[in-house]
C-alpha cells in the first residue's frame, strides 16, 4: 500500500460516463474544486442527461462514443456489471494521452475483463471511491461527498508510472485520500467492509414482519439503514464478488454459531468477550472519524 502526494489536477475536459450520485459528486466536486474547465455527462438516456444539465451538474452530455472524442480523463460511474463493457468504450473513443478510471466497488473482474480484451488498457487506472449513500440520482449529488473520504486504487502491472500518479491527484483533488493496493485485496477487504454488511442489513430488515414494524425503533433503524439500497445494483457487487462474499459470509456463520453455542450453553464470558471484542472495533472506527458521528 503506497500513499500518495497531492499536487495540482486539472484537465480541460472531464466526461462522467453514468450521471447519477456518484458520478454527479464527482461532477460537483470537480466544478467546486477547479479540477476541469468543462464537465461531459455520457449515458443512454437523453431526458436524464439533459435535466442533469439544466441542474448544473454537468456543462454538456452525449450519448454515443463519439462524444468522448476531446475528453482528458473518463470517470466511468455505472453499475459494477457494466463497468467492464463502458471502460472498453471509452478507451475505443478517448485520445491516446487520456486516461479512464472508475469508481467500481468491485475491482477482481473489471480489471480481468479489461486488461484481457482492450488493446489500450494501459490507459484504464482502476479505482474505487469509498463513498456513497443509500440515495440515487444526480439530484442527491454533493460536492462534499468525498471529503475525507479513501479512495483505493487497483493499478496493474500493465499501467505507467505517470498515469497512475495522475489518477491519485484526480482522487485526492476531490478531497480525498488515496492508497494502493492488489485489485485481489480490495475484493476481500470490501467483502467484509462494505458487501457483508448490506447483507447482513438485508437478512436482519427481511426477517422483520410488517405488524412488527411499529415495534422496530433505532436498533432496527441503524442496522438496517443500508438495506434501503438500489437491490438491483447490489445484486450486481455480489454477483461480481462471489467468491470473496461466499467466504465472507462463511465466515459470519461460523461466528453467529459460535455465538449461539455460547447462549445455548450459557457461557456468559463467552458472550461478553465476543460482545466487547465488537465494542472496541467499533469504537476504533468511530475514532478514526469514518462513522460520520
Amino acid at each position: 500500500m503506497r500513499w500518495m502526494s497531492h499536487p495540482p489536477f486539472q484537465v480541460e475536459q472531464l466526461a462522467i460516463v453514468g450521471v447519477g450520485l456518484i458520478g454527479g459528486s464527482i461532477a460537483a466536486a470537480a466544478r467546486s474544486r477547479q479540477l476541469a474547465k468543462r464537465i461531459l455527462g455520457y449515458g443512454r438516456n437523453p431526458s436524464r442527461l439533459e435535466a442533469a444539465c439544466k441542474l448544473g451538474v454537468i456543462d454538456d452530455f452525449g450519448t454515443e462514443p463519439s462524444a468522448l472524442k476531446n475528453a482528458d480523463l473518463v470517470v466511468i460511474c455505472t453499475p459494477v456489471d457494466q463497468i467492464a463493457r463502458d471502460v472498453q468504450m471509452a478507451l475505443g473513443a478517448i485520445p491516446e494521452t487520456a486516461l479512464v478510471t472508475d469508481a467500481g466497488s468491485v475491482k477482481g473482474a473489471i480489471v480481468d475483463s479489461v486488461f484481457q480484451n482492450a488493446p489500450r488498457s494501459v490507459q484504464y487506472v482502476p479505482a474505487h471511491p469509498l463513498a456513497g449513500s443509500h440515495l440515487t440520482g444526480f439530484e442527491h449529488s454533493t460536492p462534499t461527498l468525498y471529503v475525507n473520504r479513501m479512495c483505493v486504487i487497483t493499478p496493474t502491472s500493465q499501467n505507467r508510472k505517470e498515469d497512475v500518479a495522475a489518477i491519485h491527484q484526480f482522487w485526492r483533488g476531490l478531497g480525498m485520500r488515496t492508497c494502493e493496493m492488489s485489485a485481489e485485496e480490495h475484493d476481500r477487504i470490501l467483502a467484509l467492509t462494505s458487501h457483508l454488511p448490506h447483507l447482513a442489513a438485508a437478512v436482519v430488515a427481511s426477517m422483520v414482519e410488517e405488524p412488527m414494524l411499529e415495534f422496530a425503533a433505532g436498533g432496527y433503524r441503524d442496522t438496517t439503514r443500508v438495506a434501503a439500497g438500489d437491490p438491483g445494483l447490489w445484486t450486481a457487487i455480489f454477483r461480481e464478488n462471489r467468491s470473496q462474499m461466499i467466504e465472507a459470509i462463511d465466515r459470519m456463520m461460523r461466528s453467529i454459531g459460535e455465538f449461539r453455542n455460547a447462549l445455548a450453553t450459557d457461557d456468559t464470558s463467552a458472550m461478553k468477550e465476543f460482545l466487547s471484542s465488537a465494542q472496541r472495533k467499533r469504537e476504533r472506527y468511530r475514532d478514526q472519524g469514518q462513522s460520520g458521528e
